[in-house]
C-alpha cells in the first residue's frame, strides 16, 4: 500500500500520540524522552521538538482521512422500466429508449 507506514513509523507516532494526548507532555518533553528512550526519526535523525510536532501533526490528518465517512453523491440517474412490448424505456417521464 502507498503512503502506509513502516512499522517504527507506527511505534514511534503512537508514542507520540499518547505521551501528548494522553500524558499531556509539551512537544520538547516528548522529544526528550524519546531520545532517552533510544528513539530517532524515522530517517535516523535525533529527534526535536519541530520534528515530534511534525509526526503529530501528520498521524492526525492521515488517521482522520482514513477514518473519515466516504462522501457518495449520485446523479443523472436513469431508471429502465421493461414494457410488455419487451423493450425498454428510460423512465415514463421521458419516454427515451
Amino acid at each position: 500500500m502507498i503512503g502506509a507506514y513502516s512499522a517504527y513509523q507506527t511505534e514511534l507516532s503512537n508514542l507520540i500520540i499518547e505521551l501528548r494526548d494522553l500524558q499531556y507532555l509539551t512537544f520538547k518533553q516528548i522529544a526528550d524522552h524519546l531520545i532517552a528512550q533510544g528513539y530517532s526519526s524515522p530517517r535516523g535523525f535525533e529527534l526535536g521538538a519541530e520534528s515530534v510536532f511534525s509526526v503529530y501533526k501528520k498521524r492526525k490528518i492521515r488517521d482522520e482521512r482514513l477514518n473519515a465517512k466516504p462522501e457518495v453523491l449520485l446523479s443523472d440517474i436513469a431508471a429502465f422500466i421493461p414494457t410488455l412490448a419487451g423493450s425498454q424505456r428510460c423512465c415514463h417521464i421521458c419516454n427515451k429508449i
